[in-house]
Formats: structure tokens, C-alpha cells, sequence
């Protein structure tokens, strides 16, 4: 445990320097070094889903939102059972329909909005201190609304 805050904050610090390729590289050695950890996983998981959100029109999108969508597979195979886990699994399952949604949102918007807010929704409930899912869920909502008044 005490590698893998080590091992954060190292990426966390170099984060601004570093690519979004480096950075995952780096976040993929950390997982083969402890493949039965979920924060390595997770954080991949962010950083790729994050960069699709923020670049959707980005030529890798599709290959990014995939390879995150291969990675929650992978957590979901561990059956974690830890309540923070659970809604940590659940947030980036909304984040993923998020970015389905982002990357193309006439046609995937009335799709996967529900996926997206259900999951969102049930990280909240197994996790009410869940910073993440929060932030999410209100950008969200944010989204729906100004999609909707325009």
C-alpha cells in the first residue's frame, strides 16, 4: 500500500510533465508490479476516460474509451468488495457512458444518459463521500441542462 502512495505521488508529480501516453505507461508498469491492485487500474481507467472527454474528437478516442472500457472489465473480474471500491467500479462506469456520450452526443446522448446517471447515482448511494462520483454526476447534470435549453 505504502508503494502505491509512493508510486501516486511520483505520477502525480510528474503528471504536468509527462504525456498522456507516458502517463500511462507508467500507471501500466505500476499495475504489472501489483496486477491485484485496483488503484493502478483505476487510475488508468480516469486518465484515459478524462483525456476522451476533454479531446473527443481526438483521433485515439475510440481506441482510449475502448482500452478504459477493457480496464473496468478487468476490476469488475476482481469482484471487489470493498464498499469505496464498489463505487469507485460504478463511478467509472458512468464516467465511461459520460464519454461514450461526449465523444458523439446526438447519437449517443439519448442512448446511454441513463447508464451514466444510474451509475453515477448508485456510487453516490454505496458512497456518499465519493469526490469523484460527485463531481461527475453535477458536470453531468450541468451538460443535461445547458444541452437542453439550447
Amino acid at each position: 500500500m505504502v508503494l502505491a502512495i509512493v508510486c501516486f505521488t511520483v505520477v502525480g508529480a510528474q503528471a504536468q510533465q509527462l504525456s498522456m501516453k507516458e502517463q500511462l505507461a507508467a500507471l501500466q508498469r505500476l499495475e504489472a508490479m501489483q496486477p491485484d491492485s485496483l488503484g493502478p487500474k483505476i487510475q488508468q481507467a480516469v486518465l484515459l476516460l478524462g483525456f476522451v472527454c476533454t479531446n473527443p474528437q481526438d483521433s485515439n478516442a475510440k481506441q482510449y474509451v475502448d482500452e478504459a472500457q477493457r480496464i473496468i472489465r478487468k476490476i469488475e473480474a476482481l469482484k471487489p468488495q470493498k464498499a469505496a471500491d464498489r463505487s469507485d467500479l460504478a463511478t467509472l462506469q458512468g464516467f465511461y457512458y459520460t464519454a461514450l456520450i461526449v465523444m458523439n452526443p446526438q447519437q449517443n446522448g439519448p442512448r446511454y444518459y441513463r447508464q451514466a446517471l444510474d451509475n453515477l447515482d448508485k456510487a453516490l448511494k454505496i458512497n456518499p463521500g465519493n469526490m469523484m462520483a460527485k463531481m461527475l454526476s453535477e458536470r453531468f447534470k450541468e451538460g443535461m441542462t445547458k444541452g437542453s435549453s439550447n
